[in-house]
Order: structure tokens, then sequence, then C-alpha cells
């Protein structure tokens, strides 16, 4: 980020949770619902249904600087979920959170803040990454035009491949030590229904990963 920035103490956090987690469906069937990898029992839910309500957490690691923004962890704050099983599955994920956004290229857009591939467009604005390694891929959260005194609050859908035993990374990177404060443009705190933080609103920058479906390639 540049000069105004939220300081908080705390590195990136990444925690499990179950609100906002649809719930899975049953085994495979006509419907073309996912069905349970082959060493689970026959009702378990899609190995990727696991990775629901996982978090990007980027808190504050002091107090308002006086321009809406504070400090943060910088640097890779890494976080790894690996997905049970075997077989490939086409996963839909919806993401939710509330981040400064940031341009990135070398890549492609996608629908929302997703961006698929490339770099990080500057370093100073703070980024958010999936990075998949079975098929290797990643993908970045918050694309969208850097403002400054305000975070912008993101929900949208998007599709992944993750093979079975594939480590997942949820990562964060402050860049410059530096974030906006989760603020909207009248400078209000944001919360968004479904995605469970603590504090609440949450001092900082965070995102949620739900599962929507899981299906068999």
């Amino acid at each position: 980020m540049r000069s105004a920035v939220l300081v908080v103490a705390g590195a990136c956090a990444f925690r499990a949770g179950t609100t906002g987690s649809p719930p899975a469906p049953d085994g495979a069937g006509a419907d073309g619902h996912a069905m349970a990898p082959p060493d689970a029992p026959p009702d378990a839910p899609p190995a990727p249904f696991a990775l629901s309500g996982l978090h990007w957490l980027l808190p504050c690691t002091s107090g308002d600087l006086g321009n809406y923004n504070c400090n943060c962890a910088a640097g890779n704050q890494d976080q790894d979920a690996t997905v049970a099983g075997t077989g490939s599955w086409t996963v839909t994920v919806q993401i939710r959170g509330v981040m400064e956004a940031i341009g990135y290229g070398g890549g492609s857009a996608g629908s929302g803040g997703w961006y698929i591939g490339g770099n990080p467009g500057d370093t100073a604005d703070n980024y958010y990454e999936l990075i998949v390694s079975s098929p290797a891929q990643h993908f970045y959260l918050n694309l969208g035009t850097p403002t400054a005194q305000r975070s912008f609050d993101y929900d949208y859908m998007a599709t992944i491949a993750v093979d079975g035993g594939a480590q997942v990374t949820f990562r964060a990177n402050g860049q410059d030590g530096l974030e906006w404060g989760n603020y909207d443009e009248s400078h209000d705190p944001i919360v968004i229904s479904g995605v469970t933080t603590n504090p609440s609103p949450y001092v900082g920058q965070f995102a949620q990963l739900d599962v929507i479906d899981a299906t068999p390639m």
C-alpha cells in the first residue's frame, strides 16, 4: 500500500469455520452432484468441501494512523490445507471479503475480483492469492483499481480444478506493511453476512472461501 494505512498487531491468520458453508451434497447422481472420493464412506461430502469456511486474515497491527489506514504484516502470510482422497474435481467456490484493490498483469481477469495467473501490478497494495499445487495454478482475489482511504467488499463465484492430495495455499501479503482499514467509501466499517470474523467488524482486511459445488472430472 501507500502512505496511509491501518496498523494492528498480528500476522495474517488462517482458521476454519462453518458459517456460510453450504450443505455438502451426498454421493454422485444423475443430477451431476459430486461423488465422494473412492476411499471415503459413501455418504461423506466430496473432499474439496473441507476447504469451506477457511479465511485469509490480514489484521491491523496498530490503530488508525490518521488516514483510515494502519500497519499490517508485510511479506507472505501463508497457511496450507490439503485436499483428501484421489481423483480430480471441478470446484465452484464463493469468495467474500473486505480487501483493498490492486491491479494484476500477465494473466486473465475473471468475474468480480478474480484474476487467473499473472503477478501483482505494484509493490505497495495488498494482494490475496490462492495457490493450488495440482494441477499447478494460482489465482488472485482482489482485482480492482487501487483507491485511497477505503477497502472494497467482494462477493463472487469462481471455478478451479483441484486434484486429490493437492496442497492449497491461502496467501496474504501486505507488501509495504500498510493497509487501508475496513472502511467503505463513507468510512463506515463493512460486515459481510455469512462471513464470521473476530472481532466484527474486523479490524483489518479479510476474505473467506466457501465451496458451493464439487464435481468429479
